[in-house]
């Protein structure tokens, strides 16, 4: 077949050209191997499938409750020129705007202490099918949902931390490479799906 071709129009079709031909077909058929290998591989799939050992029900009204403290600070700020406004027109009287940012400054206060103690709280643990990685889902200051990856040989279980928690409904989640960075666990408060799995990663 190749010799044809090439005889019948050499010019148009040189013999670079007819090498190429049959030398293409072979070349995709192996380039399409080794993707193909690639994607079937398991070991190298971006796919980790996760299973819930521990939920607290209440962690969306924690995080709304963080969240509340930035529609309090705008609604101090914008509200208190008009109370000075209408204050210096007599429409209200000469004490409402001292009860009026004594108000607002003490909520503001009040809910940032609040976001303060409720910051790294943890709402969601999940464990990967290797049962080697943890993915702790956990509320920061301003709120929003928050993912960490940990490994299980980093976790500081609760009988090799130095100094227990003063407050007993909260159990501190430690990592070892990072002594300065803690979570917080609330155990009253939350469910727990796996009870052996989550006393050998945390303790009692």
């Amino acid at each position: 077949m190749l010799e044809l071709l090439c005889r019948v129009s050499p010019a148009r079709l040189p013999w670079r050209s007819c090498m190429s031909l049959a030398i293409q077909p072979a070349q995709r058929r192996r380039f399409a191997t080794e993707v193909a290998g690639k994607c079937t591989d398991p070991e190298k799939s971006p796919f980790t499938e996760w299973r819930t050992v521990y939920s607290m029900p209440g962690i969306r009204l924690v995080a709304s409750l963080s969240r509340l403290k930035v529609y309090q600070a705008v609604l101090t700020t914008a509200g208190t020129p008009l109370v000075f406004a209408l204050s210096s027109a007599g429409q209200l009287s000469t004490d409402a705007l001292a009860i009026y940012a004594a108000i607002g400054v003490t909520g503001l206060v009040t809910l940032t202490l609040a976001s303060y103690a409720a910051s790294n709280l943890v709402g969601f643990i999940y464990v990967n099918e290797q049962q080697d990685l943890l993915k702790l889902a956990y509320v920061d200051f301003w709120g929003r949902r928050q993912e960490a990856l940990v490994e299980t040989d980093d976790l500081l279980p609760s009988w090799e931390q130095g100094s227990p928690s003063r407050l007993r409904f909260v159990s501190p989640i430690c990592l070892r490479s990072d002594p300065k960075r803690r979570y917080k666990l609330l155990n009253r408060f939350g469910h727990v799906s796996d009870p052996q799995l989550f006393e050998g990663l945390f303790g009692d």
